[in-house]
């Protein structure tokens, strides 16, 4: 037996065992997408790849938290500014009745009634503003992220307006039909003092949630979104498959794979040591 034949035998099939090794491996990574499919493929490019996805699994947690917050904001700021809108009618309607010699007694009844109707829709949108069914202005909830935090007011109309007259409180509520301060009274000074209270407390609380979302969530959602963009690029370029290379890996390996299958059917016929070199 030729010694030299024998050896090349063996190290041609080891040679066409490892090319065939390689192609699985690129075959794979064509396959999944990823260039690290395990830790064998690149050790240190997997720890560095999972440290970089435990960041992103934070840093999108933070931004899914700030647009939860921002949607809240949203949702608060465009109910005060209903509620704003509303009282401004309802100060028309006091300062109309507020001219008695201009009015019949229905006329300023029938602004009662419309103010009563301005007052209960006041109540409806409090009551119905909410967020993820989280209630946003019955009182008590405070929108809070990393950077600061807002307090909303109830806006229900035995809240809005609190306005202390002869060393009581008195709100929106008692300017209803009934109430102390109601606009079909002959004096609506009160009245309109109350109205006025309310409307400047739902302006500056929008101006507050405005001001939370413009100074506190805003900078920090731009922030997390460029941190997230350059660490996804940064984890890809580590754990993705490079498809110009890989494809071109494979090109290489399949010439290799046919050229070893075509020496080792014929390798009785050439001189071992040169058909090493070649494959080498």
């Amino acid at each position: 037996m030729n010694p030299i034949g024998g050896s090349f035998g063996l190290q041609q099939a080891h040679q066409f065992g490892f090319i065939q090794q390689q192609k699985q491996g690129v075959l794979e990574s064509l396959a999944t997408g990823l260039r690290i499919n395990r830790g064998a493929d690149d050790p240190a490019g997997l720890v560095s790849s999972e440290q970089l996805r435990a960041m992103l699994a934070d840093l999108e947690a933070e931004s899914s938290s700030l647009e939860r917050a921002r949607g809240a904001a949203r949702v608060a700021d465009s109910s005060l500014g209903e509620i704003g809108d509303l009282l401004i009618e309802a100060e028309a309607l006091a300062v109309a009745n507020a001219n008695t010699g201009g009015l019949s007694e229905s006329e300023r009844e029938a602004n009662q009634m419309e103010l009563n109707s301005i007052l209960s829709a006041v109540d409806r949108v409090a009551s119905s503003s909410s967020f993820k069914d989280t209630p946003l202005l019955r009182g008590g909830h405070t929108l809070e992220v990393g950077g600061g935090s807002v307090n909303l007011p109830s806006a229900a109309v035995t809240d809005l307006g609190s306005t202390e007259i002869d060393g009581e409180t008195y709100t929106l509520a008692d300017v209803a039909s009934g109430g102390r301060f109601s606009i079909e009274n002959s004096d609506t000074s009160r009245s309109l003092e109350i109205i006025r209270a309310a409307r400047q407390e739902a302006i500056f609380a929008q101006g507050e949630v405005g001001a939370f979302e413009m100074h506190a969530i805003e900078p920090r959602r731009a922030g997390l979104g460029i941190a997230i963009e350059s660490l996804t690029a940064a984890e890809s370029s580590i754990r993705d498959t490079d498809y110009a290379k890989a494809t071109a890996a494979l090109a290489r390996l399949d010439i290799l794979e046919t050229a070893s299958l075509r020496i080792s059917s014929a390798g009785a016929r050439f001189d071992p040591n040169q058909l090493i070199r070649l494959l080498g």
